[in-house]
């Protein structure tokens, strides 16, 4: 259900006579008699008169206005916070009388996310970088080494083992980019891409 204020049409400080006001002017034009057969209509005389019922009981309009009841009337859930519990009737800190202990208030929590968000990324590893190495169909037989150029000008030293096949994946461990933080570098991962050789067929 909607706010009963914007159901009415009124603001959060109106009068109990400008509420009644403005119940009955919806009232009168949403009557189901006076629209027969629409359904739209009755829908919203019904929600008029359930916003018109909670907002004149002074003491259900007390408690939605603080929180303690939606706008069916319906309870809400109680929420509790370490401020509330920071001592209990027993005098001991950091406990309510039901027993729990540290709760936390939304600013604390939220800071604890991003404490531990922030070790997370400390201590993450470098991400993991893609090549492609071209090779001779013979490499494939015979195996071979081979040195990989990367675009920063440095290389890499790649062993071939016999028997790799066209666009299998050779990681090198740690040869990847560093890490933001302190963890370790990523990987290389290098595709093979075997040239074609008239002289041979697999």
């Amino acid at each position: 259900m909607r706010n009963p204020y914007e159901i009415l049409g009124v603001a959060p400080a109106a009068s109990a006579a400008d509420i009644q006001k403005a119940y009955r002017k919806l009232a009168k034009r949403l009557h189901p008699d006076l629209n027969p057969g629409d359904k739209s209509a009755e829908e919203k005389f019904k929600e008029a008169a359930g916003a018109y019922d909670l907002l004149s009981d002074a003491e259900k309009r007390k408690r939605f206005d603080n929180g303690e009841i939606d706008a069916t009337g319906a309870e809400r859930p109680q929420h509790h916070y370490y401020r509330d519990f920071a001592t209990s009737d027993e005098g001991h800190h950091y406990a309510n009388g039901s027993g729990f202990a540290d709760y936390m208030d939304t600013e604390d929590a939220f800071a604890e996310l991003l404490r531990r968000g922030q070790r997370a990324r400390a201590n993450r590893r470098g991400q993991d970088l893609h090549y492609t190495l071209p090779i001779d169909f013979v490499d494939t037989i015979n195996g071979a080494d081979k040195r990989l150029t990367l675009p920063d000008g440095s290389s890499l030293d790649v062993k071939i083992p016999p028997g790799l096949v066209d666009g299998q994946v050779i990681r090198l461990k740690g040869k990847g980019a560093p890490s933001t933080g302190k963890g370790g570098h990523g990987d290389a991962l290098i595709e093979v891409e075997v040239l074609p050789d008239r002289r041979f067929t697999r």
